[in-house]
């Protein structure tokens, strides 16, 4: 394991949230995340961002909105809407 700094971990904390790092790197950013409350701090908001984006994109719209919409750009397709 190696020593990485704030910098380094600040830098890796969102690709660190959705396990794009090595096992390698995932091992020294956990190390860092318990000694370092401040990169701890900058996980847990990456982390309620994160969660937050996905309760919001995990929403459908309605589906009134959802034809007003298709049939709208199915109208600017066609040359018909301005």
């Amino acid at each position: 394991m190696s020593e990485i700094d704030c910098e380094e971990t600040k830098r890796h904390v969102h690709e660190y949230l959705h396990n794009e790092l090595s096992e390698a790197e995932i091992s020294d950013i956990t190390a860092h995340l318990a000694n370092c409350d401040s990169c701890e701090g900058d996980y847990d908001v990456e982390n309620t961002l994160n969660n937050v984006i996905n309760r919001a994109c995990a929403d459908l719209p309605p589906a009134e909105l959802e034809s007003a919409i298709m049939e709208r750009i199915r109208l600017i397709q066609k040359g018909v809407a301005h």
